[in-house]
């Protein structure tokens, strides 16, 4: 399982997603954001192993 930064477009909030799949091919994703409490885009950041 590979560990991914992203950070909220929108109120720049950066957390960690758990994924098996290479999320730097899409740069950004549509995702739930827990702190604006809507979906939003997020920015793919950096990759942790």
């Amino acid at each position: 399982m590979t560990r991914w930064l992203l950070k909220c477009n929108e109120c720049g909030t950066e957390w960690y997603l758990e994924v098996s799949f290479n999320l730097a091919e899409m740069g950004k994703i549509y995702h739930y954001c827990k702190t604006c409490r809507k979906n939003t885009f997020h920015t793919v950041l950096k990759r942790e192993d």
